[in-house]
């Protein structure tokens, strides 16, 4: 038995000192975990190239943010069943798009306070779901913020 699973991302964007307009932050992808089998957790790391979740945030260079994300415990699912979803500490990374970037893992259970030499950030987010061994199929689905504010 296969449960199909989707987690939808979202975006909130908190300016308080360069214009709105020279500020955005953009959903590239969601996290996508897609089938896994009842009663074995399944991991998505933040570096797998489709199914983690990607943000890009672009601001003046030199902007100094704080990214926050709001995190879902479980997802919802069909006919009211929910589905445990955990992250660990390196199940965030942030790289800029500068030559010689160094993407940097960090907890996204916490803040981070980051600078953006170029001006854009890519933010990388993956995850744990836990299906217990009587897990009914479906898609689930939560939300994942994302908050930015600029210091």
């Amino acid at each position: 038995m296969r449960c199909t699973l989707a987690l939808s991302l979202a975006a909130l964007l908190a300016a308080s000192r360069p214009v709105a307009g020279q500020v955005a932050v953009t959903l590239v992808r969601d996290l996508a975990f897609g089938p896994v089998i009842v009663g074995v957790p399944t991991h998505i790391a933040p570096i797998h190239p489709v199914r983690s979740g990607q943000f890009r945030v672009s601001a003046p260079p030199l902007s100094k943010v704080q990214l926050r994300f709001t995190l879902p415990t479980r997802l919802g699912g069909p006919g009211g069943a929910t589905l445990p979803i955990d992250f660990a500490n390196n199940d965030a990374l942030d790289v800029g798009t500068i030559s010689g970037s160094v993407p940097v893992f960090f907890n996204p259970k916490a803040t981070r306070n980051v600078q953006l030499p170029a001006g854009t950030l890519f933010v990388f987010i993956g995850g744990t779901v836990l299906p217990a061994a009587n897990q009914p199929p479906g898609k689930y689905a939560a939300t994942i913020t994302l908050t930015v504010n600029f210091q």
